[in-house]
């Protein structure tokens, strides 16, 4: 039967070129060095069989050891070593662990140069593993990929963003035939794929897989819903099984529906024989009764378990996780389950604070979580395909996605990248939007056209069930070839609402008016977390509206203050509000990102466009789209209550709420109560230390209260896991750790800077740290850290023995944190 394992675990690793390791060789199995067991490890270098053993016999040196022949046939060093190498666990973003380089070649991909590394992994099969299939699968490798095993190289792969595999079992030493080698060599001096940062290494999970001769294909099930009835679903299962075995087989597929309850929801058998070395594509129908439908509000997944069996004896099980669920979008909008959906989005890039781009799947989850929170329904993988563990996570929480191809390329290379990502992914509920490009410099050319063409009829081949689109920067004249419109299902605008780009969508509307449109990319509003004012030497942005943009002449627009980017988030909002038929937004970024700072040049090194910091930790606006985005009643007011020096001055105060009416106190005296606007609500009244409070009311009734004190001088460290599962450590996992700092009284200092070096003992480890300061240079598993705008925050693994997490600094009272204990 099939075993999938998870293979991150005990890898080594050497950053730089540790070879040359050669991919041609002159004798089968001979490349040795690094590719095959080296001393101290089990078996044999090259293998020799007994014809092998007597040529060699023959020849005058007289040793197998230090024949000159065999050292001429063999492909690498023989004398190949693993000094400088060291101990890794995947996922693994090597990029994490080098210096800040202010070289301009690297400066928009994230300050950090390029470089080539190389993993290998050991490990041993069982004897009753001959005779399988034996396979390895990487999610996601950055960038160009060549991977050998045991003495012969098995390929290369250029795409950092999709899947790959080999067949490791011809190739495999079993038992005590001694250890297999796997050697991965990681380049990402190639050329980038992307002009953010991309990190560099295998960066997402590897499994080894196991099966039967005869079995599922990778990849092997598509789902799919024929008709949605009253009281039932037909659904179509198509199902791919592969015959590796070298005789025909004769057996039985069977496929059994399970609800989220476990409890059968249909089933099919069919009947098949299949050649020797074949593949062959079954089809089934299954009709579900009383269908539980996916949706945001209620994600419901159902289990398709996949058996093949010979003379009743089952030989390969395969599992797909699936939703039922209709889609479609109209000239109004996007339609889930027949109910207009506005998209209420965001895009972003797959980083994290303290780890790059290898986010182990409960960070995965925590960012998603935040993004919920805040009313976000729908997510856009910019700009390249999805990583398969934040789908599986998208499905079960009920996030929506527009899943994005990388490039508008219809190279068989390109193509093939497509492929992959459509057969990987059809199957995900939450995957509702196929993105086929993003902002092209060749868009809208004939050129263009014939490629989109050509991708667009791949894709369909695939999968019908989702809707196409684009993501195109048009001219200010809404200039669009017409073919784009054949192509595409929906045409996807970048910034429509900007005022640089002169009401396009009004234009290209009015000259289609049936066609469907989708606000494909918006805002890109520059603002850094706890500012409130612009500091061009600091790299910082005020939250109230930036007076520095990408967009206009010269750094400084003044006046009225710019948006920081192309449009302020009240100006993408106001504009879907105005044009519902455009579908929604997606803000340009959920989170922050290395690499990209515009608009500040070195010493910064990521961007600012994010709702929230590089640690998911919330700007001021994350309140603004929350107001918008959510029921639950919410105020929020800024700035912060702490300004040592400038009492009596006055101070611009912002509440964002979604209630009828707000109030400012200050120690305990109203300063007014004002009707909410649509977007938010100002104060302007002199600084008196004390207490800041905003309340809301909804029918004359508080119904929400926020308040902010004026902090004292740092006196201790707090410790607090965020977000979800448990408010606390949990033993077994990875988890995100704030630190802040409270003064005597334990109020929170909101400008807190102070440096704290973070210890774990126990069954664990400290992965990274990260403060959210968009120029801040310190390298990522650095134990110490320096506090920004308050604030920092300590990724943790985990072990399911006992951990301490505790954070110091000089001259205050230190923090713990223990697994298990709230």
């Amino acid at each position: 039967m099939r075993e999938k394992i998870l293979f991150n675990d005990g890898w080594q690793f050497y950053y730089g070129e540790a070879g040359p390791v050669r991919k041609t060789v002159k004798k089968s199995g001979g490349l040795g060095g690094l590719t095959s067991v080296l001393p101290g490890e089990r078996g044999e270098a090259v293998k020799l069989g007994p014809a092998g053993k007597f040529f060699l016999s023959l020849m005058p040196a007289g040793s197998e050891d230090d024949s000159v022949l065999l050292q001429m046939l063999l492909g690498t060093d023989r004398n190949a070593t693993l000094a400088g190498w060291r101990p890794v666990d995947l996922p693994h973003d090597w990029k994490t662990e080098l210096e800040y380089s202010p070289e301009k070649s690297v400066f928009m991909a994230g300050a950090k140069e390029n470089g080539v590394g190389y993993y290998r992994k050991v490990f041993p099969l069982n004897r009753e593993d001959e005779g399988k299939r034996i396979s390895v699968e990487f999610n996601g490798v950055c960038r160009a990929a060549s991977v050998w095993f045991n003495g012969c190289f098995l390929g290369d792969h250029y795409s950092g963003y999709t899947s790959f595999s080999f067949d490791l079992s011809d190739l495999a030493n079993y038992g005590d035939e001694g250890d297999n080698v796997l050697l991965v060599r990681v380049d990402t001096t190639t050329g980038d794929e992307g002009w953010w940062y991309e990190g560099a290494g295998i960066y997402r999970d590897v499994y080894l897989l196991k099966t039967n001769a005869l079995h599922v294909d990778t990849w092997g099930t598509y789902i799919h819903l024929d008709k949605l009835e009253e009281g039932s679903a037909l659904m179509i299962v198509e199902t791919t099984v592969v015959n590796r075995d070298y005789k025909p087989r004769a057996a039985r597929l069977d496929t059994v529906f399970l609800d989220d309850r476990g409890d059968k929801a249909g089933e099919a058998a069919t009947a098949f024989t299949l050649d020797s070395l074949d593949s062959v594509t079954l089809i089934q129908k299954i009709a579900v009764p009383d269908p539980r439908l996916w949706s945001t509000e209620s994600p419901a997944l159902y289990k398709a378990l996949s058996s093949i069996s010979e003379d009743g004896v089952a030989v390969d099980n395969y599992e797909s996780i699936f939703g039922i669920r209709t889609l479609a979008y109209t000239a109004k909008g996007f339609l889930l389950n027949g109910k207009l959906v506005p998209l209420k989005g965001t895009c972003v890039h797959q980083d994290f604070a303290g780890l790059g781009v290898a986010l182990p799947g409960e960070i995965q989850e925590y960012k998603i979580r935040k993004l919920l929170e805040m009313g976000s329904n729908a997510y856009r993988s910019s700009h390249h395909p999805a990583d398969p563990a934040l789908l599986d996570i998208c499905d079960r929480l009920g996030m929506l996605v527009m899943d994005e191809n990388r490039l508008l390329e219809s190279t068989e290379l390109r193509l093939a990248d497509l492929r992959d990502m459509v057969k990987r992914d059809r199957n995900h509920p939450s995957v509702v939007l196929w993105s086929l490009c993003n902002e092209e410099m060749i868009g809208g050319s004939s050129p263009a056209a014939r490629m989109l063409r050509h991708l667009a009829n791949e894709l369909r081949r695939l999968d019908t069930s989702r809707p196409v689109v684009s993501a195109e920067l048009l001219p200010p004249d809404g200039a669009i070839n017409p073919e784009y419109f054949k192509i595409f299902d929906v045409l996807g605008l970048n910034y429509p609402e900007s005022p640089f780009m002169g009401g396009n969508l009004a234009k290209v509307k009015a000259a289609y008016p049936d066609a469907c449109y989708l606000n494909s990319e918006t805002v890109s509003y520059f603002s850094t977390r706890g500012a409130y004012s612009d500091d061009w030497e600091r790299c910082r942005n005020n939250n109230f509206g930036s007076r520095f943009s990408m967009m206009a002449p010269g750094k400084d627009v003044k006046d009225p203050p710019g948006a920081g980017g192309t449009a302020r988030p009240e100006d993408a909002l106001g504009f879907y509000a105005a044009n519902p038929y455009s579908g929604g937004v997606f803000v340009w970024t959920g989170f922050d990102y290395r690499g990209e700072p515009s608009p500040f040049p070195w010493p910064a090194v990521s961007s600012q466009f994010g709702i929230m910091d590089t640690c998911g930790f919330p700007k001021d606006y994350y309140y603004y789209y929350k107001a918008h985005w959510t029921e639950e009643p919410l105020v929020h007011v800024m700035p912060h209550w702490t300004w040592p020096g400038r009492e009596g001055e006055l101070m611009r105060l912002r509440v964002f709420s979604n209630c009828e009416e707000a109030e400012i106190f200050i120690n305990g005296l109203s300063m007014g109560r004002k009707t909410c606007g649509s977007d938010w609500t100002e104060w302007e009244l002199p600084y008196t230390p004390g207490t800041l409070e905003a309340a809301a009311y909804r029918g004359g009734k508080e119904a929400v209260r926020e308040s902010h004190k004026t902090a004292g001088a740092p006196a201790k460290l707090v410790l607090s896991p965020e977000g979800w599962p448990e408010p606390y450590l949990r033993s077994g996992g990875t988890a995100v750790v704030s630190v802040s700092v409270l003064d005597e009284a334990g109020n929170p200092v909101p400008t807190a800077d102070n440096s704290v070096a973070f210890e774990v003992e126990g069954d664990g480890r400290l992965l990274g740290l990260g403060n959210g300061d968009p120029a801040d240079h310190s390298i990522d598993a650095y134990p110490v850290r320096r506090l920004f705008a308050g604030k920092a925050a300590a990724i943790i693994r985990a072990g399911t023995g006992a951990l301490v997490l505790r954070a110091a600094s000089p001259g205050l009272a230190g923090a713990e944190l223990k697994t298990g204990v709230r």
